[in-house]
């Protein structure tokens, strides 16, 4: 089977990442293409792949197969429409897009052209939360019962990622809420039924919505919150950049992101299961201590591809988590808790 060729879309810190992988880990694939972007010509230029001007000549390119795009939130919705209409598969950055009606246009128009759709949620596959995970399905703690998420920062520097100074591309809530709803769900393994929340600004940041918290039911029974924040005081919090705690019947897991994951079993000491290597995003952004979780989910993107199966994280997916953040905000605008996919009451 010949390689699948991939476009990427976005020429800026994820791009590069993006081409890292495919160049270099990714099995079954090939990078083609960059296309977008002020860095697009000097990304191509180090990657030693095509430059493509226009996206309309992308498209039109038979050979391409796929595009991974990594641009700013406010573009997906289009470009994932436009990629579908032209046959290709889209592998798509979170946030998946800025609402909920743009990702139901997403996921119809892939499944009109009946290509792969997928969206970018690389906590699961990050060493920690993946084995956490697998625990957890494994039945070692039991049923979920409680799960709380923290990712705490100060100040940001987003000289990078100026969009999302913008309010209407989400703010921080859209940007790091897509992460943390996608963790709830994923590790409660149902569909949230209520939520209620709150989205501030302590501090006035130059960028919007920096602060929530919200708190969640599961149509399991499981309760769930999370607090994400990027206005603590400098130098911060030491282990909350994503610190997850999974309890269960039977036990309980805590999840460091970029650190260790413990497990505790009852009558039994917590033990560390497994430690994430040090990731030096100054120094080695391209090391795959950093990228492990990147390139696995692109094999998996492009193995769905060559399989005919659907990817482990679905347009669906994607599209829960923006629905959580839409509901946090309508509960932060109304002061009331948000009812939510619950399930029809049977007569009798």
């Amino acid at each position: 089977m010949k390689p699948i060729q991939v476009a990427l879309i976005g020429s800026g810190f994820m791009g590069r990442t993006y081409a890292e992988c495919l160049k270099r880990y990714v099995q079954g694939a090939t990078l083609a293409a960059v296309h977008g972007g002020s860095r697009a010509a000097q990304l191509a230029h180090d990657y030693d792949v095509e430059l493509i001007e226009t996206f309309p000549e992308l498209l039109a390119r038979a050979e391409i197969d796929a595009v991974l795009i990594a641009t700013p939130q406010g573009l997906h919705c289009q470009q994932v429409i436009w990629a579908a209409q032209s046959g290709k598969h889209a592998l798509v950055e979170k946030p998946m897009a800025l609402d909920r009606e743009e990702c139901a246009a997403m996921i119809k128009a892939c499944r009109d052209a009946r290509t792969v759709l997928s969206v970018i949620q690389t906590w699961r596959f990050r060493g920690t939360v993946a084995r956490a995970k697998k625990l957890l399905d494994d039945g070692v703690i039991g049923e979920p019962r409680m799960i709380q998420l923290r990712t705490l920062f100060p100040k940001l520097n987003l000289a990078a990622k100026e969009w999302i100074k913008q309010s209407e591309s989400g703010g921080m809530i859209l940007d790091q809420g897509a992460h943390n709803f996608d963790f709830l769900r994923y590790f409660a393994g149902s569909e949230a039924t209520r939520i209620f929340g709150r989205v501030v600004d302590f501090s006035h940041a130059t960028y919007p919505f920096p602060s929530a918290m919200a708190q969640l039911e599961f149509q399991n029974g499981v309760l769930a919150q999370t607090w994400m924040s990027f206005e603590l005081p400098s130098p911060g919090v030491s282990n909350s950049a994503f610190r997850g705690l999974v309890v269960g019947s039977r036990g309980m897991l805590d999840i460091d992101g970029y650190g260790q994951l413990n497990l505790a079993q009852d009558g039994q000491p917590w033990e560390t299961v497994w430690e994430q290597p040090a990731i030096d995003f100054q120094k080695a952004p391209l090391a795959p201590q950093r990228l492990e979780a990147f390139f696995t989910q692109v094999q998996d993107f492009v193995d769905s591809i060559r399989d005919q199966r659907l990817p482990s994280v679905t347009g669906e997916d994607g599209a829960a988590a923006i629905s959580l953040i839409d509901a946090v905000r309508r509960s932060s605008q109304t002061g009331l808790a948000i009812e939510l996919n619950r399930p029809a009451i049977q007569d009798g």
